[in-house]
């Protein structure tokens, strides 16, 4: 069995066990580009960089996004100051994901 990619990075950040698990099945490549962004995100969580592509999703305060080449993005929150991963999905996804859970709340 393969190791967890994402243990060196829990102490540096959180991840909802339907986070990890999205992101475990997730192409091979675009785990490792997510890997590649992790030691800058590390840095700076909540700012756009020329090497990091970070924002605030509009449609539900507190939460960022992280965009990766290939279009998938990991949206996470503050926890205690460190980002807490909440999904790993494609671009699409998330936004269906919203829309859904702000029709919930109507």
């Amino acid at each position: 069995m393969r190791a967890n990619p994402l243990a060196p990075w829990k102490e540096q950040f959180t991840f909802l066990k339907s986070a990890e698990r999205e992101f475990l099945d997730l192409p091979e490549a675009v785990q490792r580009a997510f890997l590649e962004k992790f030691p800058i995100l590390a840095r700076h969580p909540w700012t756009t960089t020329p090497d990091l592509d970070v924002q605030p999703l509009r449609e539900m305060p507190g939460r960022w996004r992280l965009k990766v080449e290939g279009g998938h993005r990991g949206v996470y929150r503050s926890l205690q100051g460190q980002p807490d991963f909440e999904m790993f999905e494609t671009r699409e996804e998330v936004y269906e994901r919203l829309r859904r859970y702000l029709e919930s709340r109507s």
